[in-house]
C-alpha cells in the first residue's frame, strides 16, 4: 500500500510537471503588419527584416516548440504586462518596458529618422528653415502629423510627443502612409527605409521625401528581442543572446539589417555597424 501510494503519488507530480515543462519550452513569436520591418501579409510575407530575423533565431532555438501569433502592437504590450509569455522581434528597451520585459542585444537598428513630407511640400518645408521637431510640434500646430500607438522611437523624439500630442493616433503604419499621400496629414516623423517602402507599396515610389531635423538621434535606436519579464522570458533571451552572439557579424546577418534602406543611407548603416556589434 506504502509502494502504490508512493507511486500515485509520482504519477500526480508528473502531471502537474508535465504541462508546466511543455509551456516553457513553448515561444509564442508575436507580429503584426509594419513592412518593411514586419510582413505579415500579401506577397512578401515573412520577407521583412524583423521577420528574417525571427526565422533565423526559429532556426537556432530547436529545443523549443515555436508558433507565431498576428495581434496589434498596442495587445503585445498589454499582455506582457499581464504576464504572458511571449516574444516580439523589434522592441525598442524602454525604462517602462524593463517594468514588464526582458529585451535581447539589438538585432537590428531604425536609422536614419526623418521629418517625411509629400514631394510636392518640399518648398513648403524647406521654407521653414532648419527643420525641428519642436517648432513644427509648437509653432506650427496647423501642420497635422499622427503617431503609432503606444510606439517608442527615440527617447528625445518620445518626450516631445508626450509633451506636445499630435491631434491624432495611427494603429498601423500603412494607415499613416495613405493619410500622407491623400493629404490628410502634412508630415510624418518616420524612418527613411519605411518612407520608401510604403511610396513603393502605394504605387507612388516618388511620392515622399525626409527631411532631417534638429531632434534627429545621431545614433540608431537599436531594436531587440522582447519578452515576458518572466524568469521563462530570461532564459529565452539568454539563449537569443547566445545565438546573436554567433550570428551578428556574419555577412548575412549584415545583408538581413541592411535590407530593404535605401540606397543613400547605405554607407551611414556601415558606418555604425560596428556599434550595432558591441552594443548589449
Amino acid at each position: 500500500m506504502v509502494k502504490r501510494c508512493g507511486l500515485a503519488g509520482l504519477v500526480v507530480a508528473l502531471a502537474l510537471a508535465g504541462p508546466a515543462r511543455a509551456e516553457g519550452e513553448q515561444i509564442t513569436w508575436t507580429v503584426y503588419e509594419a513592412p518593411p520591418f514586419m510582413m505579415a501579409e500579401g506577397e512578401e510575407r515573412n520577407t521583412g527584416i524583423f521577420d528574417r530575423i525571427r526565422r533565423l533565431l526559429t532556426a537556432r532555438l530547436t529545443e523549443y516548440s515555436q508558433s507565431t501569433l498576428t495581434v496589434p502592437f498596442p495587445r503585445i504590450l498589454t499582455s506582457l504586462k499581464q504576464g504572458a509569455e511571449w516574444c516580439f522581434v523589434g522592441g525598442v528597451r524602454t525604462p517602462e518596458r524593463e517594468g514588464f520585459a526582458v529585451f535581447s542585444r539589438p538585432v537590428a537598428m531604425f536609422y536614419p529618422l526623418r521629418i517625411v513630407v509629400r514631394a510636392e511640400n518640399r518648398a513648403r518645408f524647406e521654407a521653414l528653415g532648419p527643420l525641428s521637431l519642436r517648432n513644427l510640434l509648437t509653432e506650427h500646430r496647423a501642420l497635422r502629423t499622427s503617431m503609432l500607438r503606444n510606439r517608442a522611437i527615440a527617447p528625445g523624439i518620445d518626450a516631445l510627443f508626450r509633451q506636445y500630442p499630435p491631434g491624432q493616433t495611427h494603429s498601423e503604419f500603412g494607415e499613416a502612409f495613405r493619410m500622407l499621400l491623400n493629404d490628410r496629414l502634412d508630415y510624418l516623423v518616420e524612418f527613411s527605409s519605411s518612407a520608401a517602402y510604403h511610396a513603393r507599396l502605394l504605387g507612388a515610389p516618388d511620392a515622399f521625401v525626409g527631411f532631417p531635423f534638429a531632434e534627429e538621434n545621431p545614433e540608431p535606436v537599436f531594436a531587440r528581442v522582447m519578452c515576458a519579464g518572466t524568469p521563462w522570458g530570461r532564459e529565452v533571451v539568454a539563449r537569443i543572446d547566445a545565438v546573436l552572439a554567433a550570428e551578428r557579424a556574419s555577412p548575412a546577418y549584415r545583408e538581413i539589417v541592411e535590407a530593404w534602406a535605401a540606397e543613400a543611407d547605405l554607407p551611414r548603416i556601415r558606418a555604425v555597424y560596428d556599434t550595432f556589434l558591441a552594443s548589449d
